[in-house]
């Protein structure tokens, strides 16, 4: 029997002129839209500045239930001691059975009220981009620059030979301070 079957018959049955049958259904219609309800867990938020060790707290559900997403993002902020520029990236939900789905999925900052009672987790991220990991270069391992004796050229595109000696008295931080 489908699902539809079973809420058809039980809702004749509450119907039924027959009060105790009436009764009987209407407490299992009841118990069935209870039962539907998430639990009442506290919201997690995650903040996974370090994916190693990330930082979770727990909040009220009914009161960031009452708020805009935005409004909501905020008091994260203020109460995890967050920088300014985070933002809520994702959530994961529970399933109709009560167990938590693994898979992070965007929010609509205009459904939020709508879908608090079945996130289990926020996922609070940096909005700042990542620092891409610098290449070393040459002078990498070196504590000074040790000038050669020779002199070190380059040709640039145009063709012209130019000097990197000549080109670091030029631009040295020291002749900005030789004037």
């Amino acid at each position: 029997m489908s699902r539809g079957a079973h809420e058809r018959i039980l809702s004749q049955l509450a119907a039924s002129p027959n009060e105790l049958a009436s009764g009987i259904a209407q407490c299992i219609e009841a118990l069935r839209l209870v039962s539907a309800l998430p639990r009442a867990y506290p919201l997690m938020v995650e903040y996974a500045a370090n994916p190693k060790s990330p930082t979770i707290k727990a909040f009220g559900r009914a009161q960031l239930a009452r708020l805009p997403l935005r409004s909501v993002a905020a008091i994260i902020k203020s109460s995890m001691g967050l920088p300014d520029n985070v933002r809520v990236v994702s959530a994961t939900f529970y399933r109709e059975d009560g167990s938590i789905d693994p898979s992070r999925i965007l929010l609509d900052d205009d459904s939020w009220k709508e879908l608090v009672p079945y996130v289990h987790t926020l996922h609070v991220e940096d909005d700042r981009p990542a620092f891409a990991p610098s290449t070393p270069g040459l002078n990498t391992g070196a504590s000074a620059f040790v000038p050669s004796s020779s002199s070190i050229s380059i040709r640039t595109l145009e063709g012209t030979q130019v000097s990197l000696q000549n080109l670091r008295n030029l631009y040295s931080p020291n002749w900005c301070y030789n004037i």
